[in-house]
């Protein structure tokens, strides 16, 4: 296998393209995340702003349940989205971004609404534990018991336990790489995709583009280190594999994927660079940059061309 890989591009052909002004204007609206604010307040602005600012691409009418898992001493909630009608469908676990102390599954109900549709999916929510409350590992340790969870319950769920995917976008992209590194080493699920949409992949390295669009572009290098400064008990924390999966030592044997990244994003090359390892690793991959886009695709900080592209490429990949 050729170890050169080459993300592509959209539009098609696009290699740069100005940020988009209907984005730039709305993050010079909205200005920095404002790190001094108490938890509470931040949780509620970011919720209301995923809510609000996400696209509604969507069409048709969806079922909705809330379940809630019983993990050791613990509950934790899930929220299914699927195309109401539909028989047994593939399945995606998706994890939500926010660095891992923001948003939750109702924060992005339309981003799992526009997903279902896309894909005509199962669409599971993951109502993780957060920092700094629970630090990491506690939302990974609750990905993986959700993953199990959905393969002891698909038929009740009426979902294929073939077809289930784990995708997620920013933070909620790290667990999704993280799980799926995990669950190769420890509980061999089947995992029919990963999809990492604006991925966290390595807490150890920084690329150019960390540097490059710390300020001015919605997410910025100030925020995601007050992310971490919360989300890991102990530094060393940042160096193990599962939330730096990109500096894992052996990637062979994972799902195939689909990485999107953004051309005006601090993590695009990191996740690209994980796109290359993944190939080298011979894991078949497919990535797209997103031309003049910046952080996130699918959630709010995107024109709705590039989220309907998007959800394109993720309905194709997990279908």
């Amino acid at each position: 296998m050729s170890t050169t890989f080459r993300a592509g591009t959209w539009p098609e052909g696009a290699e740069s393209l100005p940020p988009d002004p209907g984005l730039m204007k709305q993050f010079k609206r909205q200005g920095n995340f404002n790190i001094h604010l108490p938890l509470s307040v931040m949780r509620g602005m970011v919720h209301l702003a995923t809510r609000l600012m996400a696209p509604r691409l969507f069409k048709g009418s969806f079922q909705q349940q809330y379940h809630r898992m019983s993990v050791e001493d613990r509950q934790v909630g899930v929220r299914i989205v699927r195309p109401a009608g539909a028989g047994v469908l593939p399945a995606l676990l998706y994890l939500h971004g926010g660095g891992g102390l923001l948003t939750d599954s109702s924060s992005y109900i339309r981003v799992l609404k526009n997903i279902a549709a896309a894909g005509n999916v199962a669409v599971a929510g993951l109502d993780y534990r957060r920092a700094p409350e629970h630090p990491f590992p506690a939302g990974l340790d609750d990905a993986m018991a959700a993953l199990h969870w959905l393969h002891a319950n698909a038929s009740d769920l009426k979902i294929d336990p073939d077809k289930i995917s784990i995708a997620g976008d920013s933070a909620g992209g790290n667990l999704a790489a993280g799980l799926a590194l995990r669950n190769r080493d420890g509980a061999g699920l089947p995992v029919y995709k990963q999809v990492l949409l604006n991925a966290r992949v390595t807490h150890v390295r920084h690329f150019p583009s960390m540097g490059q669009f710390a300020e001015g572009y919605g997410l910025t290098r100030a925020a995601m280190q007050f992310f971490e400064s919360r989300y890991f008990r102990y530094p060393a924390d940042a160096a193990n594999i599962y939330a730096s999966p990109l500096d894992a030592p052996d990637l062979t044997g994972l799902p195939p994927a689909l990485i999107l990244t953004s051309e005006y994003d601090p993590l695009r090359d990191e996740g690209e660079a994980y796109a290359s390892a993944l190939h080298q690793a011979g894991v078949p991959v497919i990535a797209v940059r997103f031309a003049g886009m910046a952080h996130t695709v699918v959630v709010f900080g995107a024109t709705k061309s590039a989220a309907a592209k998007a959800l394109q490429l993720i309905g194709k990949a997990v279908r």
